[in-house]
């Protein structure tokens, strides 16, 4: 009996000690690379749903302004800022600092 109680201290127990530490920190990894998925996937549908909002018809322009907003807040693009600008006869982004 004597002699299996350092074995266990001193070789099994840090094993399964740092089995279990690198198990946990596994998960947290792959789980903190899901959120991020989760994120990404969340920002491009947000993306779309801004962008089928600005240049649908059937929207009034004080909620695809709204919708200008998050799109540039989330990373758009170009292109539909030069269709806000047309739509409203001038720069989108002065027009929303003197209205906000």
């Amino acid at each position: 009996m004597e002699t299996i109680r350092p074995y266990l201290l001193g070789w099994l127990v840090p094993t399964i000690l740092s089995t279990a530490v690198g198990y946990l920190a596994g998960l947290l990894r792959k789980a903190k690379a899901e959120r991020e998925s989760d994120r990404r996937t969340l920002d491009d549908l947000t993306l779309m749903v801004c962008r089928l909002t600005i240049y649908n018809d059937n929207f009034d322009m004080d909620e695809k302004l709204e919708a200008y907003v998050t799109y540039v807040a989330k990373g758009g693009n170009h292109r539909t800022k030069k269709y806000m600008d047309e739509l409203l006869g001038e720069d989108v982004d002065a027009y929303l600092a003197r209205h906000r």
